[in-house]
Order: structure tokens, then C-alpha cells, then sequence
């Protein structure tokens, strides 16, 4: 008869009435007692999440702003004045990409042309060369007119045709587009040549005439001031208009507001899109629109 024989680690012992008796530990437990920690009234709470790294960006601009707080008000002026310059020379950069180049359009004279042809066949100083040249034009005879004014007649229908041709390549749209942006730069770069000077186009919708204009136009026109000199004529118009009643001006406030009525309608006509309000408009309007104000018509 076989004897099954047990380690004896296996072989059951009685327990002690006040032991532990050991309880099988799962998964489960394990992770619950790593979530939550209990406190000393019983309650848990669930441990904090660690903060994302910074990046090495976040931490130079923190850098940055810190040590900019340290710097005196002269300092911080000098460094404002060269951001401004920065943006500034990215501003200028932008507007001459959009700015177009038009071939050049020039109509010359007849006194234009001789001294371009002319000028290097008479040495001396330029004072004195102007003067030799200027009599030599003056004595010119009439055979040699009429060549000359050919040439001037046949440079400038060329010119105007080519800048025709470059135009009609072009909409309006863009056309206004590239003044606009030729007008910034010459306030940024005070540049009075002519090399921002607007773009010539009939196409482009005339700007309204305020009330003081139109009354100006109106007066010239009555043959008044014929012979009158044009600041003095102007000045003596500015007079009048300051003494008019309230509905003598009505007149020609009225047809300045049609005015603004025909160039907004045409604006969207001719380029596709309204008016841009300025700045100072869209702050006006909000201020009224918070006010309770109706926007006029």
C-alpha cells in the first residue's frame, strides 16, 4: 500500500485565534492603492499630474521678458526705437512688391531733345555749354524745326502707347491697390521724387468733393476771378464760404453727401470691393453704436 507523502509546507496548521490571516493580493489593489492615498479622517485624494516640459522657446522668451523688466526706461526706449525701425524696414519691403512698375512715361519738348542730342558736341562747363546750346536752338531754321518736332511727336505717341499697353494689362483694381501702397511708402520714406508717385489711370474713381469745394469749383468757374492770382482767388473763396448762412451752405452740403454716395457706389463697381474704413471711422462708429447712436446714412 503506497504512503502519499506532503512537504510540510503544505500541510495545513492551525492558526492562533489572534493572527492575520493573509488575503491574496490582485492586481486591482495594487493600483488602487497607488491612486489614491488615505488621509488620516479617512478621505483620499488623487495624486497631482506633473507639468508638461517647457520648451527651450517658452524658456528663452521667459528669459527674455525677465531680464527686460530689469532694464532702465532709457534702455528699454533704445530697444523700443529698434523694434519700430525693424518693423518699419518689413513694412517698406512688403509695399514695394505691390507698388507695379510702370514703363516710363514721359512727353519731352523740342528743347528736351536738341540738348540730348546736342550736348556732347559742346565742351566747356556746363553753364557755359547750356548758353552756347540754347543760342544754337534759338537760331535753328525751320526745316530743322520741323525734324525736331517730328522726333518730339514720335517719342512721346511711342511712350504713351507703351504705358497704354502696360495699363490695359492691369485693373483697376491693382492699379489702386499699387497706389496705395505707393502713398505709405512715400509717408515712410519721405521720398518726394517721383519714384512713388501715383499711377495715372482715368479708369480710377475720382475721390468726393467736400461742401468747401464744391462752393470753391462753382465760383471759379463764374468768371469772377479771371485774371486774379490762384492763392489770392482761393483765400478770397475761403472768405465767402465761412460767411455763409447755415442754408446757403445746405446747398453745397447736400451735394457733397451725393457726391459721397456716388463714390462709394462707383468704389464697388469699378473694384469689386467697398470703401476701407479707416481707423478713425470704425472707432467713431463704435463709439456711436455703443452710445446707441443710429449710423447715418
Amino acid at each position: 500500500m503506497l504512503v502519499l507523502r506532503l512537504p510540510l509546507r503544505l500541510v495545513a496548521r492551525p492558526t492562533p485565534s489572534h493572527a492575520r490571516v493573509a488575503t491574496p493580493i490582485v492586481a486591482s489593489s495594487i493600483s488602487a492603492t497607488r491612486s489614491y492615498r488615505a488621509k488620516a479622517d479617512g478621505s483620499t485624494t488623487t495624486p497631482k499630474k506633473k507639468a508638461d516640459p517647457v520648451s527651450k522657446q517658452a524658456q528663452k522668451e521667459a528669459a527674455a521678458k525677465a531680464a527686460y523688466k530689469l532694464l532702465s526706461p532709457e534702455e528699454k526706449s533704445i530697444i523700443s526705437a529698434r523694434r519700430g525701425e525693424e518693423k518699419k524696414k518689413e513694412e517698406v519691403k512688403l509695399l514695394k512688391t505691390r507698388t507695379l512698375t510702370p514703363p516710363k512715361y514721359r512727353q519731352l519738348n523740342p528743347w528736351s531733345i536738341y540738348v540730348k542730342e546736342n550736348s556732347k558736341s559742346v565742351a566747356g562747363p556746363v553753364s557755359e555749354s547750356a548758353k552756347v546750346l540754347a543760342q544754337q536752338f534759338k537760331n535753328m531754321s525751320s526745316i530743322e524745326k520741323e525734324h525736331l518736332n517730328h522726333q518730339v511727336n514720335e517719342h512721346n505717341a511711342k511712350s504713351l502707347r507703351e504705358f497704354q499697353e502696360w495699363l490695359n494689362n492691369h485693373t483697376p483694381a491693382q492699379i489702386y491697390e499699387a497706389n496705395v501702397a505707393r502713398a505709405r511708402l512715400r509717408k515712410l520714406t519721405f521720398d518726394t521724387s517721383s519714384k512713388y508717385a501715383p499711377i495715372k489711370d482715368d479708369r480710377l474713381v475720382k475721390r468726393p468733393i467736400s461742401s468747401f469745394l464744391q462752393y470753391h469749383n462753382e465760383r471759379l468757374n463764374s468768371g469772377d476771378f479771371r485774371g486774379i492770382p490762384a492763392p489770392i482767388a482761393s483765400k478770397d473763396i475761403a472768405t465767402e464760404f465761412k460767411a455763409l448762412t447755415p442754408s446757403e451752405k445746405k446747398k453745397y452740403e447736400d451735394l457733397a453727401a451725393k457726391d459721397v454716395e456716388r463714390y462709394h457706389r462707383q468704389h464697388l463697381e469699378v473694384y469689386g470691393f467697398e470703401v476701407p474704413v479707416s481707423a478713425r471711422s470704425a472707432k467713431a462708429a463704435l463709439e456711436e453704436a455703443e452710445a446707441g447712436i443710429e449710423p447715418s446714412a
